[in-house]
């Protein structure tokens, strides 16, 4: 069983679609997410790369280290996730805990 956060089971789940990945050095990737590690590093096929000063370039693969990662933003596909359908339930079961007998709701 994986210990591994929403985000990163968010990254799972994108496997095999494509991703668009933002360096902290500036850098983009923009390509088709083959893997992914709990340590965010990444697997990208089909890469298109762009420059800080904006040259593009294609290449076949690229392996990317998850703490080089700024931010990756993944299809709008992945907003009917499982992953998030778990996260409102969580949230419901806290509420109401947060609102039984004898405890004072958070202001």
């Amino acid at each position: 069983m994986s210990t591994a956060g929403i985000p990163i089971k968010l990254l799972y789940e994108a496997e095999s679609m494509k991703i668009t990945v933002e360096m902290k050095n500036g850098e983009t990737y923009r390509g088709m997410l083959l893997s992914a590690e709990d340590t965010m590093n990444l697997t990208l096929s089909d890469v298109v790369r762009t420059a800080r000063n904006g040259q593009v370039s294609k290449l076949s693969s690229v392996y990317l280290r998850g703490g080089n990662v700024r931010f990756v933003a993944l299809p709008n596909l992945l907003k009917s996730s499982p992953v998030f359908k778990k996260v409102a339930v969580m949230k419901k079961k806290m509420e109401q805990s947060d609102s039984g007998p004898g405890k004072r709701k958070r202001e």
